[in-house]
């Protein structure tokens, strides 16, 4: 049996450090970022699971452009992906917007708790899922 590995973990003021460094210090943009963290997501989603089909639950922020990004990337390796959002798409923030206007364009089907009145209720609209992905 393999040991097991801790995962890191930084609290959120700490995130926020990092990610005011990465764009400051280093020059490096949120949409860098974002793109980084979607593929990587993906590629862990791809590796560990083998999913299908893939539901991604996500927020107005950063990490749910994360997510967005992820999308993207698992329904160009031939996935059947669903995106939820948790508030209307007019609160997205500019960057995770941008995202999500690319998955419209490719076809990617996107619904939000708003239209469905709950997460239990966006969820249970969607049928026959390997994974989903939350925020």
């Amino acid at each position: 049996m393999g040991r097991r590995r801790e995962c890191p973990s930084v609290t959120a003021e700490q995130m926020r450090e990092v990610d005011r460094a990465m764009i400051e210090d280093f020059g490096i943009e949120l949409v860098q970022m974002m793109e980084n963290a979607g593929a990587g997501l993906a590629r862990l989603a791809v590796e560990a699971f083998a999913p299908a089909r893939v539901v991604v639950l996500a927020g107005p922020g950063g990490n749910g452009g994360g997510g967005l990004v992820a999308a993207r990337h698992l329904t160009n390796r031939g996935l059947v992906v669903h995106v939820v959002l948790d508030q209307p798409a007019a609160q997205l923030t500019p960057v995770p917007a941008h995202q999500l206007e690319i998955l419209c364009r490719m076809g990617v089907a996107v619904s939000t708790v708003a239209s469905t009145g709950s997460v239990s209720a966006a969820l249970d609209s969607v049928v026959d899922v390997d994974l989903i992905s939350t925020r």
